[in-house]
This record gives C-alpha cells, structure tokens and sequence, in this order.
C-alpha cells in the first residue's frame, strides 16, 4: 500500500507556491497524496459570482491536482478571509481529525503559522490543535507561501532541481490567478535558486519541521 501524504493549505493556490516541487517529487516517489482546501479563494475574484468562481476554482485545482500526482482533492467550502472565524465550528475540527485517521499520513505539510495571510495561519492552528489532540508522531512540516520572517524551528531544504519547471507550470495552471501567479514567478524562482545554492542544488524549497 502506497504511503500517504496529506497537503492542508488555505486556498487552492497555496501549495503549488509554497511546495509544488515537493509535491510532484512526491507523487514521482509513489505517495498517495490528499489535498485539504479550507476556501476556493473567491474574495479574489470581487467581480463575479461567488458560486461561479467558487465552482470554477474546485475544477481548475481538482484538474491541476490529477495533472500534477495529487491523488485526492477534499474542499471544505469556508469563506474566503474568514477561516479563523468559521474554523471555530466543531465540525471542521471533526473533519480534519475523520480524515487524519482515515489516511494515517506518514507526512503531513500545513501552512507557515508566520505567514502573514489569516487564513494561512488560521489552517495552521486548526491543523496543529487536532494533531496535539491526536498525539501524532509521524513527520509534520510547515511550508512558506508569504512569509517574511523565518520561523525558529529546524529547516530542512528539498531538492527539486528535477521538478522545477514542472513546479512553475503548476503555478501557471492556475488561470483563474493568473495575475497572482505571474507576480509570484519571480519570487518563486529567486527563492528556489537562493535555497539551492545554499545547499549545492540547482532548485530547493524550505521546510521547517515540527515533528
């Protein structure tokens, strides 16, 4: 039976940004990997419908995720910007431990508590507070996706010289973010040949681990 990785991000963006490259290495090593999206992300799209943009979003990440080696795409449906509030609910705390037990994860990546988004730290907390209650003992790392400050916990650097580009076509599947996507290119490239560099790779990406 094949491994399992469990992704927890935000929006459905998030993770191709902050650990694409680990992602698709993954899915190349022969993990089943699950996404968890808390919201589409709609409150980007102010000019449309929510149900509209909302089901375009589901579609776009659950055909990137298929494309890409993602094995599951669960959606929890919260409204963007508001995940802390709506967090609070019992059920997604439920949810989130269903699938932990379910899945029984031997790696689990969730979004940076200094990361400066709400919504990514809101993620983070949930995630942390049912895995603490779950007495979870297998590997747990937290990914940057807009983060300024580093994080005082140890930092492990992936190499993903391999799948680079694959990580940068990720991102510019999403067409609904285009214009994000494109502003982030620049960053995502810096960042990648910056963390590689320091590590004789070509590409890497950071992770700190918490277990």
């Amino acid at each position: 039976m094949a491994k399992t990785a469990i992704i927890f991000e935000g929006h459905s963006d998030d993770s191709s940004v902050g650990i694409g490259g680990t992602i698709i290495k993954l899915a190349k090593e022969g993990y089943y990997i699950v996404d968890i999206i808390f919201s589409a992300g709609q409150k980007s799209h102010p000019h449309y419908r929510g149900e509209i943009i909302i089901k375009k979003r589901i579609q776009e990440a659950e055909g990137i995720g298929k494309q890409f080696g993602i094995s599951q795409t669960i959606f929890f449906g919260l409204d963007d910007g508001k995940i802390k509030e709506e967090i609070k609910n019992k059920e997604i705390y439920e949810r989130v431990k269903r699938i932990i037990k379910k899945y029984k994860p031997v790696k689990i990546f969730i979004t940076s508590s200094y990361d400066p988004h709400p919504d990514h730290r809101a993620v983070h907390e949930i995630v942390i507070k049912v895995l603490e209650d779950l007495n979870y003992k297998s590997e747990l790392y937290a990914y940057e996706v807009w983060n300024i400050v580093n994080e005082n916990k140890p930092v492990i650097y992936n190499d993903i010289s391999d799948y680079f580009k694959a990580k940068i076509a990720m991102m510019k599947s999403f067409k609904t973010q285009w214009l994000f996507m494109y502003l982030l290119l620049i960053p995502v490239y810096l960042r990648a040949r910056f963390y590689g560099i320091k590590n004789n790779f070509k590409y890497a990406e950071k992770l700190y681990k918490i277990k």
